[in-house]
């Protein structure tokens, strides 16, 4: 019987957070440090069509609930296509009336 857990018992008998094994870290991004293959890092993909939905739906929203912000930009990693930042440009005459 497994249990439902982030841990990983090691030979010596301690546990270890699953993230910070040494499998999971075989797969990291140079540039950014995700890693594709573990879902579990929280990882946004540019190649990813609900991912991709998602990032949509967020920019969407943002920008209704913001209308001083002109406009947002997501930033992706250059070598595996992850989620950086979104880069948000102000609307100065909004701003400063």
């Amino acid at each position: 019987m497994g249990y439902k857990d982030d841990l990983v018992k090691k030979r010596s008998g301690a546990y270890v957070l699953k993230h910070k094994t040494k499998e999971a870290r075989e797969g990291d991004c140079i540039e950014c440090g995700e890693n594709k293959k573990n879902r579990m890092s929280g990882g946004i993909y540019r190649y990813r069509t609900e991912d991709m939905l998602l990032v949509r739906e967020h920019m969407e929203n943002h920008l209704r609930m913001h209308s001083k912000h002109k406009s947002i930009k997501p930033l992706w990693c250059k070598k595996c296509q992850s989620l950086l930042e979104y880069r948000i440009v102000l609307d100065t005459k909004k701003s400063y009336r």
